[in-house]
């Protein structure tokens, strides 16, 4: 360690935020440029040279630095950089994982769950009044919107809502023991 780097390194260790602030201004840039070279992001190398600052701050008087202090400071923005990438691939694994088995696991009682609940919303449907029926149809199966239903059928907005919301009413009522089991049920009575 040549002579600036082992004083700006003892004033470091004394808590002397000029020291660390020196660091910075000398520093900071370049360590951003390297560890975008690793995680090819900006905000992620911005944020994992900031780190690098804070936790140079942090461990201050515990800090033993036998190379430069650009040495020490670009090897630690790498380690940090392969780190945070290996955190991110073992997260991208667990999420395929999890999709894999989901999409893998599907039991049968699932698609007899699904089928009675089908049948339980037709119905459900069908006891609804005509235009009722009619209303939620086009809006939940046609994806059509409530004025788009209102100009086709000759009806105000306001009677299209309140017929929606009448048959969310009803169809929340009749289909409340299959909610918790099922969030198809859900998505599809759930409020526009």
């Amino acid at each position: 360690m040549n002579t600036e780097d082992h004083n700006i390194f003892q004033r470091l260790s004394d808590s002397d935020p000029k020291a660390l602030e020196q660091l910075f201004q000398d520093y900071y840039e370049g360590l951003c440029q390297y560890a975008f070279s690793y995680m090819g992001d900006t905000e992620n190398a911005e944020e994992i040279a900031q780190e690098l600052f804070c936790q140079l701050w942090e461990k201050r008087e515990q800090l033993q630095i036998s190379t430069s202090i650009k040495a020490y400071l670009y090897g630690s923005v790498r380690n940090n950089c392969l780190h945070q990438l290996r955190k991110l691939k073992v997260r991208s694994n667990y999420q395929q994982e999890v999709l894999k088995v989901q999409t893998d696991t599907y039991f049968p009682q699932d698609i007899l769950v699904e089928l009675e609940l089908s049948e339980k919303i037709q119905q459900c449907l069908n006891n609804l009044p005509e235009q009722r029926q009619k209303i939620f149809r086009m809006s939940r199966f046609e994806g059509k919107k409530y004025k788009e239903i209102a100009e086709e059928l000759g009806l105000s907005i306001k009677t299209v809502e309140a017929q929606m919301g009448k048959a969310l009413s009803t169809l929340r009522v009749d289909l409340a023991e299959y909610l918790p089991v099922c969030w198809l049920a859900w998505c599809l009575i759930s409020e526009q």
